[in-house]
């Protein structure tokens, strides 16, 4: 678990390019929306998991290289970019490179978690 804002996005990485599942979601906290397409975010737990399992089902490699982190008190606004690479389901291949905004949240436990992963930006 993230002990620093600056450890999130590495983590989160790591365990999607693992596939795996409960990894990806201990980076995400758990009230977290995950904004699907623009316009579209996700309502819930079930439906963050159900979307995060979708592109993990793509078996892609996922690449995030945050450009800035801006902390408040208990949150931080990091903006950067990422890259996702792999093959669509019907094996056509794909290689997105876009911007991001996310919000991350200091736990009570301590750790840093995604409160808002929104990958349709021009960061």
């Amino acid at each position: 678990m993230a002990a620093e804002p600056e450890q999130v996005h590495p983590e989160l990485a790591a365990a999607f390019n693992n596939g795996d599942l409960e990894g990806v979601l201990a980076t995400y906290d758990p009230k977290a929306v995950f904004v699907i397409r623009p316009g579209e975010v996700t309502d819930g737990p079930a439906e963050l998991r159900a979307a995060l399992q979708r592109l993990l089902e793509l078996d892609a490699r996922l690449t995030v290289t945050p450009s800035s982190l801006v902390r408040s008190d208990d949150v931080v606004l990091a903006l950067g970019r990422y890259a996702l690479t792999g093959r669509r389901r019907d094996g056509t291949p794909f290689d997105l490179d876009a911007g991001f905004a996310d919000i991350l949240r200091h736990q009570p436990d301590g750790t840093w978690r995604i409160a808002v992963d929104n990958g349709f930006t021009n960061a």
